[in-house]
């Protein structure tokens, strides 16, 4: 699988992406994982990134939102604080952070 690219994240609705984070964990349940070339997602976000959803996880050690969805680099903003909770500078990040990222 491919980073997401600007044009590829336009295309993701809400619904598509809860699908794409659905599939992944299912992958993940059955100790599956989706086939990608990690080296090729780090030079193709190396000039940006185009995430598609943002995770709130807790800061547990045992795993972490990218390995539960099986999603690769660049496709998910993880917030990961000890809690998970979600608190005025939180919330002020996760929105910055799409703002940026541009949805």
């Amino acid at each position: 699988m491919k980073a997401h690219t600007s044009e590829t994240q336009s295309t993701i609705t809400p619904e598509k992406a809860l699908d794409f984070l659905k599939e992944g964990n299912q992958r993940f349940v059955n100790n599956l994982k989706a086939n990608r070339d990690l080296l090729e997602q780090v030079n193709a976000t190396r000039e940006g990134q185009w995430p598609f959803a943002v995770v709130l996880s807790c800061i547990d050690s045992r795993t972490s939102a990218e390995l539960i969805f099986d999603q690769g680099l660049g496709d998910v903003f993880s917030i990961r604080i000890a809690g998970n909770f979600v608190n005025q500078d939180i919330l002020g990040s996760m929105e910055f952070g799409c703002n940026v990222a541009g949805f």
